[in-house]
């Protein structure tokens, strides 16, 4: 049975039996006082019918006609106080209707008879008859009395039955309202607070670990319930905390082994804020720039810039880290030792749930050794190892943006081809080594005679190849060449000899009337000094096919 059904019944019951407590305990008060009015009544009618007994002799020794009133109104106040009293017996009221009786013939006894003598012998039988009458009105007043009294006595004991009664009740409802309570206190603690108990104990172990505790009390009522859905609430809590557990255990296993990263990466990294106060940085941050991590945390990263970037190159940097999230590229950073450095960096924008900026993220490698490595790289693609001047590859880069610039800006420029005159003959008479020292020396003192924008470039052997310009007229150049000329014939001290040739020069300008390209005016330029060698060397001649624009 349901405890909301059993406290129904059990609230009910106790209200019956309070009602019925109540209206019994009414009718007892009721009862009661009925009964002490009976029997005050019956004391009253027996004190009554003593002085109809008194008026009764009074009358028949004095036959006043105002005893006789008087006996009359005393009996008829008896007789209406034992009709009032529904515990009147009917034996009291039928004595009390033969006392009228009997006091009537008295009365008719007492009277003389009308119109006759009154003689000693009717006197004398009048007087017997009302002695008899008397007698007899006494008799009846004592049965009468004797009535009431019994009458009063059994209202007495009535009363006094009825107060033992209500004392037992009194005595009987403390012991049934315990009785009731320790039933509600056994119900209670029976079907609530056991289960209740039990409740709290599945509820304590299931915190303290044990997950496979159930409080299931297999009883057909509400904590039934309660526990059947308690137990599903745990199986399901167990599973999801499974489930949680499993997940929790999988996100410390990525937060170790992103710790772990963090720590052995051979890339340095980096975390800022969104405002790029520094938030943390590892190992490798510190051996390559040389911060420890408690000299920059709270700073910018600003503390590393070389200043080697511009702001347009800032402003690439951000545009492309606030709209596309992330920047990957090659920056010139500045060690604590002052030493520039190039890293190889990746910055990436951590975001929340929101799209909201929590932390910019920054992984770099220093690649100063690569950087060293590719420009060596490109010094030797684009130079000549012995004099380390531009080869014919960077020679042709720069002679196609000079041509480009010339349209560009209206100038012109000269292609000078120098060839060393009388270079074989040394070579071959005092050795390679000689010759080599001589093609050093002669480059060094030519390039110290152009300008900063021209460029000097070895094709090989002993040909050169020189490129002046920004010039405005053919006549710009003249006096370049006489001085390139005559840094070409210095002296060159080598192993204690002197060493001391001539060039000569061929010349092609650009732009021309028709449109040429690279290669031709390298071969104007070539024809133009082999016309030099034949009108006698150490001298310039400028090559007149095409004529200038």
């Amino acid at each position: 049975m349901r405890i909301r059904g059993l406290l129904i019944s059990f609230m009910s019951g106790a209200l019956l039996l309070t009602l019925g407590l109540g209206v019994g305990i009414s009718r007892l008060a009721t009862e009661s006082a009925e009964l002490a009015r009976t029997e005050q009544q019956a004391r009253k009618s027996s004190q009554q019918v003593s002085a109809l007994l008194v008026l009764a002799h009074e009358y028949a020794q004095h036959g006043e006609a105002r005893t006789a009133q008087q006996w009359r109104t005393l009996h008829a106040q008896i007789v209406t106080g034992l009709q009032s009293n529904s515990l009147t017996s009917v034996e009291s009221l039928s004595s009390a209707a033969l006392l009228d009786q009997l006091f009537a013939q008295l009365l008719e006894a007492s009277k003389p008879p009308a119109g006759a003598l009154d003689d000693a012998a009717e006197q004398d039988l009048r007087q017997r008859r009302s002695s008899l009458l008397l007698d007899q009105l006494l008799l009846n007043s004592q049965v009468l009395a004797d009535s009431v009294q019994r009458r009063g006595e059994e209202a007495d004991q009535g009363r006094r039955r009825l107060e033992q009664n209500t004392r037992e009740l009194a005595i009987a409802i403390p012991m049934l309202t315990l009785l009731m309570l320790a039933g509600l206190a056994w119900l209670l603690n029976r079907r609530v607070l056991k289960p209740l108990q039990h409740l709290g104990r599945t509820i304590a172990a299931i915190s303290q670990g044990d997950l496979s505790q159930r409080s299931a009390t297999r009883t057909v009522d509400e904590f039934g319930d309660l526990s059947a859905h308690f137990d599903a609430m745990a199986v399901d809590l167990v599973g999801e905390l499974r489930r949680e557990v499993a997940v929790r255990k999988q996100a410390e296993a990525q937060l170790q082994l992103a710790a772990s990263v963090f720590t052995h990466a051979r890339e340095g990294i980096l975390i800022t804020d969104p405002d790029g106060a520094i938030l943390d940085v590892n190992e490798t941050f510190t051996l390559i720039t040389g911060y420890s991590r408690e000299e920059v945390l709270g700073r910018n990263p600003r503390l590393l810039s070389s200043g080697r970037h511009d702001a347009t190159f800032f402003a690439e940097f951000w545009s492309a880290l606030l709209n596309q999230g992330s920047w990957t590229g090659e920056i010139w950073n500045r060690r604590k030792s002052g030493e520039i450095y190039a890293e190889m960096q990746t910055i990436s924008a951590v975001r929340d749930a929101q799209g909201q900026v929590k932390q910019y993220l920054s992984l770099f490698s220093d690649i100063t050794t690569l950087k060293e490595h590719e420009s060596r790289l490109e010094s030797i693609a684009y130079h000549d190892a012995l004099t380390g001047l531009p080869n014919r590859l960077l020679l042709h880069d720069r002679l196609q943006h000079g041509m480009q610039q010339c349209k560009r800006r209206k100038d012109m420029l000269a292609l000078v081809y120098l060839d060393l005159d009388g270079f074989k003959t040394i070579n071959d008479r005092h050795g390679h080594a000689c010759g080599d020292a001589l093609l050093i020396g002669i480059a060094k003192n030519i390039k110290q005679t152009l300008r900063e924008g021209d460029t000097l470039a070895r094709l090989g052997g002993d040909e050169f190849i020189i490129l002046l310009v920004d010039l405005h007229t053919p006549n710009d150049c003249k006096p370049m060449l006489e001085r390139v000329l005559s840094a070409a014939a210095e002296p060159v001290d080598y192993d204690g000899l002197s060493l001391q040739i001539s060039a000569s020069l061929g010349v092609a300008y650009y732009p021309q009337a028709m449109d040429i390209d690279a290669t031709q005016l390298l071969q104007q330029a070539d024809q133009a000094m082999y016309r030099a060698k034949h009108e006698g060397k150490n001298r310039f001649q400028i090559s007149s096919m095409g004529g200038l624009e």
